[in-house]
């Protein structure tokens, strides 16, 4: 398998994981299994390799004023220490990735998907090439020489206490910097659905901590967590991913990501996003099979024998034992509880239009020095 590795990779060849190429590197998909790997992060605490994702640093004496013109979000509602989801609209409104902002006093650093990392910088690049960007706005992509761990579950509090990181009083989508020259950034943001966080270092540091995460193993049941429950556990809380779910030929008012964009400010794709806003003919929504089944990105969505849309994402769901998925679907019939089917194999099988998230969420939950009832 060609692709790019992490620094990481030996590690998880001697866990015995089995890989897969996403974006381009050679990633972990699994290591002792999807399920049972998917179930310790929601039960227990779960250890996530993320450095094929991008990091990406804006700075520059017009630095917040780019962001604020690249991105859909308002950067300037977030205070210095925050974190805040957004998107890269091209100018027709369609979305180009979506992203972590982390906001820091002067300059924002972007955590960006691993499949976009490349074109993104590139048009980032082009775009500050333009007036009045032009010499005052600063792109570097650092990501290649920084790795992205990710402590996942609701034992990630004293995991983290475990091995040192004092952060527990750190609030929901916010970060901190730590070490002497604050190499190691700290967010509590995830992409599970669980109390965690995610730990931005150099790559050099990765092994060292990986290690003493790993060694939590026996007495804390943290376990490695591969892609694969990765996919499954967004699923459940509904998370998009970019390409599949989301891409050039989708606009946030289709994918539900229409809260993340503020038209009240100017911004690429302003216009063409303010002229369809009330003109979207389809939606994305989730899905739950009512029969035996898995629906696959792709697979035809009918009712009443006619063509009303298609699944986007799909899988079993662990928690659940149930199936389920998201998929864009014509507007009538976007409602929850909505009877539909899916086209399996040449059988429509009967589903259902579903709320999200199909799990609840801890994202937000209270973590306390004590940490003693956090199960």
């Amino acid at each position: 398998m060609a692709g790019r590795v992490t620094p990481l990779v030996d590690h998880h060849r001697a866990l015995g994981a089995r890989f897969t190429e996403f974006g381009g590197w050679e990633m972990p998909v699994q290591y002792t299994g999807i399920i049972d790997e998917h179930l310790v992060v929601r039960q227990a605490c779960g250890l996530f390799d993320l450095s094929h994702m991008g990091e990406v640093e804006i700075k520059g004496p017009l630095a917040l004023e780019f962001a604020q013109w690249v991105l859909t979000n308002d950067i300037t509602k977030v205070a210095p220490g925050r974190v805040q989801y957004s998107l890269l609209c091209n100018e027709a409104g369609g979305i180009i990735d979506d992203l972590l902002v982390y906001r820091h006093l002067d300059y924002v650093t972007l955590a960006v998907n691993a499949s976009n990392t490349t074109k993104d910088v590139e048009w980032l690049l082009q775009q500050a090439s333009q007036p009045p960007y032009q010499g005052k706005v600063e792109i570097a992509n650092v990501g290649e020489t920084r790795a992205i761990l990710a402590v996942q579950g609701p034992m990630a509090p004293k995991v983290m206490e475990a091995v040192g990181l004092e952060v527990l009083d750190l609030p929901y989508m916010a970060f901190c910097l730590l070490g002497d020259k604050g190499e190691l950034m700290i967010s509590r943001t995830g992409y599970t659905g669980e109390l965690g966080y995610e730990l931005y270092m150099p790559a050099a540091d990765a092994p060292l901590w990986w290690t003493r995460f790993m060694s939590l193993a026996e007495p804390m049941g943290l376990k490695p967590v591969g892609l694969g429950a990765r996919d499954t556990l967004r699923l459940e809380m509904g998370y998009t991913l970019y390409g599949n779910d989301i891409d050039e030929s989708t606009t946030p008012w289709e994918a539900g990501l229409g809260w993340a964009v503020k038209l009240d400010k100017d911004f690429i794709g302003r216009e063409a996003l303010a002229a369809c806003k009330d003109k979207t003919s389809r939606r994305l929504v989730g899905f739950m099979l009512q029969d035996r089944g898995i629906a696959r990105r792709g697979y035809t969505i009918q009712a009443s024998g006619q063509p009303v849309g298609e699944v986007a994402s799909g899988c079993m769901s662990p928690s659940l034992g149930r199936a389920i998925g998201l998929a864009y679907v014509d507007i009538p019939w976007a409602k929850v509880g909505t009877p539909i089917e899916i086209v399996i194999r040449g059988k429509a099988v009967a589903a259902e239009i579903a709320s999200l998230p199909f799990v609840p969420s801890r994202v937000k939950d209270t973590v306390s020095k004590s940490t003693e009832n956090q199960d």
